[in-house]
C-alpha cells in the first residue's frame, strides 16, 4: 500500500534553482555570479519556516503506526469480547446446550480470524505510512543536501553572511537527516505484537442422577 505525501517545500527550491540559473556571472570569472542577496535570503528564510513543518509532518506520521496498531487490538478485543457473550449466552440455555458449545467454539474462531485480519491489515497500512514517510524524507534529505551543497560552491563568494546561512543550513540539513534515519531503524526493529490467544475449554454439562 502506497501513500503519497505532497511537499512545499520543492517548489521554494526550484524557484530559488531557477533564479540562481538567470543570475548573470560575475565578470572574468567562469564559476561565480551575482546575486540579490536579499532575494536569496527570502528563500532561504521560506527554507526554514516550510522545512521544519514538513520535517515534523512525517515524524507525526511514524508515529502514527502505533496509534493504528493499538487501534487494530483494541477492534480485536472487542470481537473476543463480544464473541464470549454469545459463547455464554448460548452455553445458558439447557435445552440446546450441544448446538450451544458447537456455535460457541464456532464464534470464538471466526472471531479470532477476523481479530488477526485487523491486526494483520493495520501493521501492513502503519508500515506503508512509515516506508512512504521513510522515503519522502530520504528524497527530501538527499535533495536539500545535493542542492544547498552546489548553492555554497556556486553563490557569490563575497557574499560572506550569505554563505555562512548556507553552510549553517546545509549542516541542520545533515543532522535531521541522521537523526530521521534514526528514528526509522529504532521503529523497523521493533516487533510487531499480535494479540493472545485465549484458548477455550471445553465443558461438560452435568447430568443429574
Amino acid at each position: 500500500m502506497e501513500k503519497k505525501i505532497d511537499s512545499q517545500i520543492f517548489q521554494v527550491i526550484d524557484d530559488m534553482s531557477e533564479y540562481i540559473a538567470s543570475c548573470k556571472p560575475k565578470l572574468f570569472s567562469g564559476t561565480e555570479i551575482i546575486v540579490d542577496r536579499e532575494r536569496v535570503e527570502e528563500y532561504l528564510n521560506e527554507l526554514r519556516r516550510k522545512a521544519p513543518e514538513e520535517i515534523n509532518h512525517c515524524r507525526r506520521i511514524l508515529q502514527n503506526q502505533e496509534t493504528i496498531i493499538n487501534d487494530a487490538k483494541k477492534k480485536a478485543d472487542d470481537f473476543m469480547k463480544s464473541a464470549e457473550a454469545r459463547s455464554n449466552e448460548l452455553l445458558s440455555q439447557n435445552e440446546i446446550m450441544q448446538r450451544a458449545y458447537e456455535q460457541a467454539d464456532e464464534i470464538v474462531q471466526m472471531s479470532r480470524d477476523n481479530a488477526q485480519q485487523i491486526l494483520d491489515n493495520a501493521i501492513i497500512e502503519a508500515n506503508a505510512y512509515r516506508d512512504a514517510a521513510a522515503g519522502y524524507m530520504e528524497q527530501v534529505m538527499v535533495y536539500l543536501e545535493n542542492f544547498l551543497g552546489n548553492s555554497i560552491a556556486s553563490v557569490n563568494a563575497t557574499s560572506g553572511a550569505l554563505l555562512q546561512t548556507l553552510q549553517e543550513k546545509y549542516d541542520q540539513i545533515v543532522t535531521d537527516h541522521a537523526s530521521i534515519q534514526g528514528t526509522e531503524e529504532a521503529q523497523a526493529e521493533a516487533p510487531a505484537e499480535a494479540p493472545a490467544e485465549e484458548a477455550t475449554a471445553e465443558e461438560t454439562p452435568e447430568t443429574k442422577a
